[in-house]
């Protein structure tokens, strides 16, 4: 996920972008705001802290209403995608083997990736590891999440 988005067509640099969709998607689930009600609070969000002129507050919000509407094609594609996020270190290879267990066990079938590198962990809002990501939901982070804790985040993808 980068912290660009187009607009008019144009690719424009905003930073916190991807914190602030973050956070608009959770308002989204709680609140069942549409997307055009997200975009408006993610323009919100994102101006704290970016000059968005006034005479393209239109085209941001369209542009926004675009982004919402790819990251939930994003989201249904990457349902069946497991990220195990960490340096490697014990408690993440212990998710790895859980998730891997119980993915065996019940027949269900993801990709996995264990991601090492710390930009791309930091991209997911995560500051500490292990971490566990499915689909494009951190569901766990700083912890080793119990077995059948992991069984129930895999069955509800």
């Amino acid at each position: 996920m980068a912290n660009i988005v187009k607009v008019k067509g144009r690719p424009v640099g905003i930073f916190g972008l991807e914190l602030a969709v973050s956070k608009v998607k959770e308002i989204m689930d709680q609140e069942g705001l549409d997307r055009h009600q997200a975009a408006a609070e993610l323009l919100k969000l994102v101006e704290k802290k970016n000059y968005v002129p006034a005479s393209s507050r239109r085209d941001y919000l369209a542009a926004f209403e675009k982004l919402l509407a790819q990251r939930e094609e994003d989201e249904k594609d990457a349902a069946t995608t497991v990220r195990i996020l960490g340096p490697g270190c014990v408690g993440c290879n212990r998710i790895e083997e859980l998730v891997l267990e119980i993915m065996s066990g019940r027949g269900i079938a993801a990709d996995i990736y264990h991601v090492t590198d710390k930009d791309e962990i930091l991209r997911y809002g995560v500051d500490k590891t292990p971490a566990l990501v499915i689909g494009n939901k951190v569901v766990s982070a700083g912890k080793i999440p119990s077995k059948a804790q992991i069984e129930q985040w895999l069955l509800k993808k």
